[in-house]
């Protein structure tokens, strides 16, 4: 039997929609607090502030993104397997998860600088992990952040979903380029 979700579980959910779709400026606790059902006040046994429960969010899908890519790569054989499994990894991240990628391309402006810092040393273990896998497939290693920045900021801008096969093109072509 699945266990019904807890009361912090709900929160998170519910704050990440919201910030997702509406933008974390203009979701208020109150706002937060209404779409539960519950008082604004209550939510302070959960979170220290909405700050806090942004970088939680943001930090948490950087931290299950770059996991599931490292789990992903243990068992390719080869470079150019490794590099499709990134892709992989991505592509069913943007799919399955795109209130998680709106929040880490759009929202981390709203982090205070010590959490940006944190969440910047997450992006580039996953930059510097995209890197080493270019390098390794194509002696190109330099091109890593001008891709993560096409990957993550196509979610800002398209709305359809993009293949696998069609980010494996793009980031092979711009990496035999040398960007």
């Amino acid at each position: 039997p699945q266990s019904l979700p807890s009361a912090r579980d709900r929160l998170l959910d519910a704050a990440l929609e919201l910030f997702a779709t509406r933008g974390f400026q203009a979701i208020g606790l109150r706002d937060l607090a209404g779409h539960l059902g519950l008082h604004a006040g209550s939510l302070y046994h959960h979170i220290e502030n909405k700050q806090s429960l942004l970088f939680e969010l943001i930090e948490g899908a950087f931290s299950d993104l770059l996991h599931d890519t490292q789990r992903r790569l243990k068992s390719a054989r080869n470079p150019g397997e490794r590099l499709q499994r990134f892709i992989q990894a991505f592509a069913r991240f943007n799919a399955n998860e795109p209130y998680r990628l709106v929040l880490m391309t759009r929202e981390f402006v709203n982090l205070d600088e010590a959490q940006q810092t944190k969440i910047i040393q997450l992006k580039d273990r996953y930059a510097s992990l995209l890197s080493q896998l270019l390098e390794d497939e194509t002696g190109h290693a330099g091109s890593g952040p001008i891709l993560l920045l096409i990957l993550f900021g196509q979610s800002q801008w398209y709305s359809g979903e993009i293949s696998e096969s069609r980010l494996m093109q793009v980031v092979r072509g711009m990496s035999a380029g040398g960007y």
